[in-house]
């Protein structure tokens, strides 16, 4: 229901109004419920598409990334989980707003309170970094496991980014007793390697370049 009528109307407020539906059953017992609810959530820019109008990223950047942060802040490690997932259909579904217009689009604060501004991918991604090192082990696999499959949507910059991340998370994981959880530490190290692959692709100049300089 809640996909029809987020298809029916293009005013931001009227969408934002039923995107409610989808947060309350955000906090459902059941997880197939919470799941299916924030991929609702964060999928729900797309049905602008039925008017042939283009939300400027409005959707993700006014709707959905404010209610991703309150789900990685919330004392419930199942919210934080579903905030994991969040990123993961974002990234996956090429539903975030990318390029210059909105390199500071999203803002935020400091460790000093002042705000910053960032763009809607990065916020996107230091969301789920914050999570690196959670309480919960479920919580912490699943960041390196969502890295590991988010790599090829990400730009060079957010792909340094991340690989420090989860270099440091596994380093710490490692001096934890017994040597730390093994499950964390396999997708840390699934999540470097990935990381290190695409950065070797995404880091090479391009054909044209290589033969400018052998010219």
């Amino acid at each position: 229901i809640v996909p029809a009528l987020l298809g029916c109307t293009h005013r931001l407020e009227t969408r934002s109004e039923i995107a409610q539906l989808c947060v309350q059953l955000m906090g459902d017992t059941v997880d197939a419920v919470r799941r299916t609810a924030a991929e609702c959530l964060c999928l729900g820019g797309g049905r602008l598409g039925a008017h042939g109008e283009d939300d400027g990223g409005e959707w993700i950047i006014a709707i959905v990334i404010p209610h991703l942060r309150r789900c990685k802040d919330s004392a419930d490690s199942k919210q934080r989980m579903l905030s994991l997932k969040m990123v993961e259909v974002i990234l996956v579904n090429g539903v975030c707003p990318m390029g210059s217009k909105h390199s500071k689009s999203v803002a935020t604060s400091d460790t000093d309170g002042e705000k910053v501004y960032m763009s809607p991918l990065r916020a996107i991604v230091e969301t789920a970094a914050s999570l690196s090192d959670d309480r919960v082990v479920n919580v912490r696999l699943n960041v390196g496991r969502i890295f590991g499959s988010v790599v090829h949507y990400l730009e060079e910059e957010e792909l340094r980014f991340v690989l420090k991340v989860i270099e440091k998370q596994l380093a710490i994981e490692k001096m934890k007793v017994h040597g730390g959880d093994r499950d964390v530490i396999y997708f840390a190290k699934r999540a470097i390697a990935l990381s290190k692959s695409r950065l070797d692709e995404v880091s090479l100049p391009s054909n044209d370049d290589s033969l400018r300089r052998l010219q």
